[in-house]
């Protein structure tokens, strides 16, 4: 005979439920982190020649002072942040999935890679 709480409700069926609320809380205070940390305005290079890229809400993105290249929309994938949008040669226009794997990621400093090479972007906004 299974033991009942006078509400009806098995006791085993109440510490799930309180896990399952905690699990949903803990992602959305600390899973989502990352994702808040890396909306913003990232640039690298001297003062008037900076370059890089914006990641907005909803992943929307755009490119910072880069002609050659056009990013619309962004996401996180594992360690790497994807940047998705096109490239322009000439006359041409190709689409293109820049990605960034992430090293090191603070509220104002972003550190990443991208084939091979180490990039360090500040946040401005």
């Amino acid at each position: 005979m299974s033991r009942r709480k006078r509400n009806g409700i098995h006791p085993v069926m109440t510490i799930v439920a309180i896990a399952a609320v905690l699990a949903i809380l803990a992602y959305t205070v600390f899973g989502n982190s990352r994702q808040r940390d890396i909306i913003g305005t990232w640039v690298t290079g001297p003062a008037g020649q900076e370059i890089g890229f914006r990641c907005g809400v909803h992943g929307i993105a755009a490119s910072i002072n880069v002609t050659t290249r056009q990013y619309n929309s962004w996401r996180l994938s594992r360690n790497c942040l994807i940047l998705d949008g096109k490239t322009f040669e000439g006359k041409r226009v190709f689409d293109i999935s820049d990605t960034l794997k992430i090293k090191k990621l603070t509220s104002k400093l972003l550190t990443a890679e991208q084939e091979g090479e180490t990039l360090n972007y500040r946040k401005t906004l």
